[in-house]
């Protein structure tokens, strides 16, 4: 057959010529449109220092390179960062930053540089912030995307959370990794600080190792989201064993330096494991100087600590006013829960400085360093002086002791210990340890020993206590314009803060601070607990006269009174003179005016146990109502 050839209509033609283009324009997606964008945020490991080179590679949608690359540098040493009108087409990046950071272990600027990378959608974003969590999640986002075919946003969200429960994170994961900053002081700032330190002091401060580990973590992460369990221990080993209160002080002070204040940052209730502080090895103890440097320490942070329990205790006993901060809000208007932040953040601190002087006093015991043995005395003062604060906040504690605080250290379950057991074992250890004191250190031990006599029932033996004390001749009742101006006559355990080279004040010192001396513990109380122990033992006219002496130097008119009355008065006396010193609580309860006084209920009386405690130790229970 002879094929027959029609010929076409030009206009026909022209019509098949478009319903051809106009299908084949359906399947074909757009190019891709360049915008023009500026990009901005901060890039922390700590916070890197300015002039750290950042760039921005453009990724396609399977996280590929598209060739596309922008640099900048960072502008302060807040790790700021800023990309100005930079052409891209993709809503994908890959940051990445190459300099030095700030360490927040040593307080130091780190002495070699560091990189990070981070993957970003920019999509609706003009700011991010680049931090390690960013390179911790890489591989396993690429992995998800490239392998497992999970959308950007899906893939981001599922990582960071895997990221978070494999570094034993128990609070909820944010959605993408850079929205977190440490600038903003919130639980991730504080999650990515113990992280980041965690590494470091795994890493030894050495930028080598720390970047092998992070890549360790990141290669093991990227096909599962798990961590080997080698790499784990290691990793929990040195979160554990984390300095909290010197990471969170050294980074405050970074940024202060900086020109931005931040709020405390909350890392004990963030975290699966118990964080019971840093091990200082048996080895450090080498010289009289070393001991004496683990002392001055040790004080230190009981002066921190009294600060946060004078300004918790204050707003409980009402002693302080209130505040429109609601975590304070609820200590003022007696509403604690367990969950509040402050509660725990005190409960973890008294336990972390236990741990320390329990160091101190093993250490001296053993050590044949001349003049060392010591300051297992002073140490033993120390621990009966927190352990006092303890009971009177959230009563029977759980002790932990020289002879037993090694065991605990991999965080086992241990129970509570009945108050009186306690204050029975530390009376017997005060009254060894007192006549062994220094000089200096003999009133703290002595004063002590005659609150625990006198809290455990014991007048005659405490009024033997305060008798020795009291005519050593060293110390007295400063005048009033001097009791909170001069460490003499007055002081016993007191800190200077405006002597050459004193640390800060915390943040709240204006709530309760009577002046530049922050008194622990003074004379005034010694004639307090002396006036208590007479009333006790029936001497009513030597109670009256200790307690007067008290407020004849303040001003105030002799009392003449009987009786019960007699105990009442010394406990107004706690809570005028000695006032936000951490003593007034306490007072409330022997006289058993607490209830009345504060209008609270019986079981406000203590404080609720921590509810991070409860989780992190099986045999730790609640105290009742909470």
């Amino acid at each position: 057959m002879t094929a027959r050839f029609i010929r076409l209509k030009p206009i026909l033609l022209v019509l098949i010529a478009l319903v051809g283009i106009s299908s084949c324009s359906k399947s074909v997606d757009p190019p891709p449109v360049e915008n023009s964008i500026s990009l901005s945020g901060a890039a922390e490991k700590g916070p890197f220092s300015k002039g750290a080179s950042l760039t921005i590679q453009e990724l396609d949608n399977q996280l590929k390179p598209t060739g596309r690359t922008f640099t900048t540098k960072t502008i302060d040493d807040k790790g700021s960062f800023e990309f100005q009108n930079i052409a891209l087409k993709s809503d994908f990046i890959q940051v990445n930053i190459d300099g030095n950071y700030f360490d927040e272990i040593t307080g130091h600027q780190s002495t070699t540089p560091i990189k990070l990378s981070s993957l970003v959608n920019i999509r609706d974003k003009k700011q991010f912030n680049l931090n390690i969590f960013g390179q911790l999640e890489q591989k396993r986002v690429q992995y998800l995307v490239q392998s497992q075919k999970l959308d950007f946003k899906t893939a981001k969200t599922q990582a960071i959370a895997e990221v978070y429960k494999a570094l034993f994170v128990g609070t909820a994961a944010p959605s993408t990794t850079e929205s977190i900053s440490l600038s903003d002081s919130s639980d991730h700032a504080a999650i990515l600080l113990a992280v980041s330190a965690a590494l470091l002091k795994a890493s030894e401060s050495d930028n080598v190792k720390l970047v092998a580990l992070i890549q360790t973590i990141a290669d093991d992460l990227e096909t599962d989201g798990r961590l080997s369990e080698t790499v784990s221990t290691v990793f929990k080993n040195s979160l554990s064993h984390l300095n909290t209160d010197l990471l969170i002080f050294n980074i405050k002070k970074h940024y202060k330096d900086n020109g931005l204040e931040l709020k405390n940052f909350n890392i004990q209730d963030q975290f699966t494991v118990r964080i019971v502080g840093e091990i200082i090895k048996d080895s450090f103890f080498k010289t009289l100087e070393d001991f004496q440097t683990f002392n001055n320490s040790i004080r230190l942070d009981m002066v921190r600590l009294s600060e946060k329990y004078f300004i918790l205790e204050g707003l409980y006993s009402g002693t302080l006013g209130n505040t429109t901060l609601e975590d304070y809000t609820q200590f003022y208007r007696h509403r604690v829960s367990a969950s509040n932040p402050l509660n725990s953040d005190l409960y973890n601190s008294y336990y972390r400085l236990i741990r320390a002087i329990n160091l101190l006093v093993d250490q001296s015991r053993k050590t044949k360093v001349m003049d060392a043995q010591q300051f297992q005395y002073t140490g033993y003062t120390y621990l009966a002086l927190l352990y006092d604060q303890m009971i009177n906040l959230w009563g029977d504690p759980v002790f932990v002791h020289p002879d037993n605080y090694k065991e605990l250290e991999n965080g086992p379950a241990i129970a509570r210990s009945k108050t009186e057991n306690v204050r029975t074992e530390l009376i017997n250890g005060l009254k060894t340890a007192v006549p062994k004191l220094a000089q200096a250190d003999y009133g703290l031990g002595a004063t002590v020993l005659a609150r625990l006599l006198r809290d455990q029932g014991l007048y005659a033996e405490a009024r033997v206590q305060l008798d020795r004390l009291m005519q050593s001749g060293l110390y007295s009742l400063a005048a009033p314009f001097k009791v909170h101006s001069s460490l003499v006559p007055e002081g016993i355990l007191s800190w200077d803060f405006e002597a050459v080279g004193s640390i800060p004040r915390n943040d709240n010192a204006a709530w309760y601070s009577k002046g530049r001396i922050h008194h622990i513990v003074r004379y005034s109380e010694v004639l307090l607990i002396s006036s208590e122990v007479d009333y006790h033992l029936g001497n009513t006219l030597s109670s009256l006269q200790q307690f007067n002496q008290i407020r004849k130097r303040n001003g105030s008119t002799e009392l003449i009174t009987s009786g019960p009355s007699v105990w009442l008065a010394i406990a107004d006396v706690y809570g005028q003179d000695m006032k936000n010193e951490g003593l007034y609580f306490a007072a409330l309860k022997r006289v058993q005016r607490a209830e009345l006084e504060l209008s609270i209920d019986k079981n406000k009386l203590l404080l609720p146990i921590p509810e991070v405690q409860l989780h992190q130790n099986a045999l730790l229970t609640q105290n009742p109502g909470y």
